[in-house]
């Protein structure tokens, strides 16, 4: 074989290995994906990757956590990396059973005749690197009228395709968040009643990701 030879083969195969190489990449970028949301049905919990945004340490929101694509997206004091309709079928994986009791007529109610949003009760907490600890969702919230929350598989999967808000958590009961907290009725934010702030003397700094981890209420 001819030395001009020997190079053409050796190029050949090096172009092969090469994209070889690069089919077997393709599946590791998915796995990386997947993982920012997990569900484990056995110990019925559900863990999903969020990102601190800090704008809401000095500002108030409504919004605990939401898809980061969603049209609330930058509007949450978490930045959910998981779509928040793949997150209702996790709970409903886990043997969560929603309340769907909410109308978007409920979100107009006045400061004195809302309504608690019903369904199964979760617990949340936070974790991040470095953190071990779980810290309860409720003690990153500070609230101008402190109440221990009660979270609520809402449901509102209707709701939740037809405006793409991205609401994964609501701090008060809400007709399209996927879950929401049922200690303030709605009408709670629309009238002033309460202001939800994110602690930053408790969740680490702007931008940081954290794992929030939903399980069923024993």
């Amino acid at each position: 074989m001819t030395m001009k030879k020997i190079l053409t083969v050796l190029l050949v195969a090096a172009l092969i290995f090469s994209l070889a190489a690069c089919t077997k990449a393709t599946p590791e970028v998915s796995k990386t994906e997947a993982k920012v949301l997990v569900v484990d049905k056995e110990a019925k919990e559900i863990k999903m990757l969020c990102e601190v945004n800090g704008k809401y340490f000095t500002e108030a929101t409504r919004h605990g956590i939401v898809f980061e694509k969603g049209s609330n997206g930058e509007k949450s004091l978490l930045r959910g990396l998981a779509d928040e309709k793949e997150f209702h079928q996790a709970l409903l994986d886990i043997g969560a059973k929603p309340g769907n009791n909410l109308k978007a007529t409920d979100m107009k109610a006045g400061a004195d005749n809302g309504v608690a949003v019903d369904g199964d009760k979760l617990t949340a907490v936070v974790t991040w690197e470095g953190q071990a600890k779980e810290i309860p969702f409720a003690d990153i919230i500070k609230a101008s009228v402190e109440k221990p929350m009660d979270l609520r598989f809402g449901g509102n999967l209707e709701s939740a395709k037809k405006n793409n808000t991205g609401c994964v958590l609501c701090l008060d009961s809400c007709a399209t968040g996927i879950t929401s907290d049922a200690a303030y009725l709605t009408g709670t934010t629309q009238n002033n009643v309460v202001k939800f702030y994110g602690d930053k003397d408790v969740l680490p700094e702007d931008g940081k990701v954290v794992t929030v981890t939903f399980r069923l209420a024993k």
